[in-house]
């Protein structure tokens, strides 16, 4: 029966759960340039593992051509860390999905890989049942073949290596900019892109453990592969689950209310406002009418508060409120608002018998975490010691 087979039984759900999620995704027609690549990455992977499904408990006559459709589909998955690295590329960008610059230079190395594993689809079928001499023609082909796809191995990993890498450097430009245009981050800080990227990294240093162990002959690989293959297979579909649940209702995090919010160039503050035509004088009366809608109209108490809302709320385009904060103010969005709101805090927690919490969502926090956090981060205090 297939369903004695642990890893058949969970292939067939990782399967079910791909080409379901990449379905919802085809759907969607907005922000398609955010989720394609997620759709891919699922149809991808639901493709490979179905066919190496059929390849592993069908044993009838053509099992040998199922096998080889396997190596064929298999090699989908070369593609996994570009889509996720463009997934989450498009989910942090300001604005419109941008063109990834330099393309070839992604999709070259993975058709390379791709065309080195699908090398081994020159193999003859019964190479296994027959044993090569050194005077067999086929046993130079044999070489190169398998030389090939040690190669291939090698780089793939490297690529999920350099595509961890990508991702991590913008997640941090991403969590930076949120404190430029949010006043509360919490909901789009991309946690669970994070663990993905750990349980990546955790991938690897276990591969490349048990590669050093198995080449060191501490262990055999027939008993590396047979321990570990269930716990492989549980790994990968608990991790497409993961993209699966977050993935799916994941919006992107920089959504600007007005489309005339043209996004900042990622530079530093001295060469980004380099050409700007605000001047000092100017930059002052901005930073007053900061000051009175924070003061004055207790603007931070908004929960969902963002740069834009500041900008028209005071009648100035959101770049010089942005400069204003980062050159005249020295503080991003995210410290001038949540600073207001722990100084409100402060004075309710100190003349009044209000709750913790109440007080906390009085002056803006969406949560108690944030609020913890924030408050320990300006008094070095909590919110109780404070109050006793």
């Amino acid at each position: 029966m297939i369903f004695e087979n642990v890893d058949a039984v969970v292939n067939i759900v990782l399967t079910g759960i791909c080409l379901f999620s990449a379905h919802l995704l085809m759907l969607r027609r907005r922000d398609p340039g955010v989720y394609l690549p997620l759709a891919l990455l699922f149809l991808f992977q639901g493709v490979s593992t179905g066919f190496a499904v059929l390849a592993e408990t069908y044993d009838p006559a053509n099992a040998g051509l199922l096998s080889r459709i396997n190596l064929v589909t298999g090699a989908l998955e070369i593609a996994t860390p570009f889509l996720f690295w463009v997934y989450v590329r498009a989910l942090t960008t300001e604005g419109q999905a941008e063109r990834i610059p330099k393309l070839r230079n992604h999709i070259v190395p993975i058709v390379l890989v791709t065309l080195c594993f699908w090398s081994l689809l020159f193999l003859p079928v019964d190479l296994q049942e027959t044993e090569l001499n050194d005077e067999d023609t086929r046993l130079f082909a044999v070489v190169l073949v398998i030389l090939a796809v040690l190669v291939a191995d090698v780089v793939f990993k490297l690529m999920i290596g350099i595509y961890v890498y990508l991702t991590v450097r913008r997640l941090v430009a991403y969590q930076s900019r949120l404190k430029d245009v949010f006043a509360s981050t919490e909901n789009r800080e991309l946690t669970w892109v994070w663990v993905i990227l750990a349980s990546a990294g955790f991938y690897l240093c276990v591969n490349l453990a048990f590669t050093v162990l198995i080449s060191f002959g501490v262990i055999s690989e027939q008993r590396y592969e047979a321990e570990m293959s269930t716990l492989h297979s549980l790994a990968v579909l608990a991790l497409f689950w993961v993209i699966g649940v977050w993935g799916l209702r994941q919006r992107p995090g920089l959504v600007r209310q007005t489309e005339s919010d043209a996004p900042e160039p990622e530079l530093p503050p001295a060469q980004k406002y380099e050409k700007s035509a605000l001047d000092h004088d100017r930059a002052e009366r901005i930073a007053r009418k900061i000051e009175a809608a924070m003061a004055k109209d207790l603007l931070y108490r908004a929960p969902d508060l963002s740069l834009w809302d500041l900008a028209k709320h005071i009648g100035v385009t959101s770049h010089y409120v942005s400069q204003t904060l980062n050159t005249h103010l020295g503080k991003s969005f995210f410290e001038l608002v949540n600073g207001w709101r722990i100084k409100d805090a402060v004075t309710q927690l100190t003349t009044t018998d209000a709750t913790i919490l109440g007080i906390a969502y009085d002056v803006g926090f969406n949560s108690r975490s944030a609020f913890y956090k924030a408050f320990r981060r300006e008094t070095g205090k909590t919110p109780s010691d404070l109050r006793r």
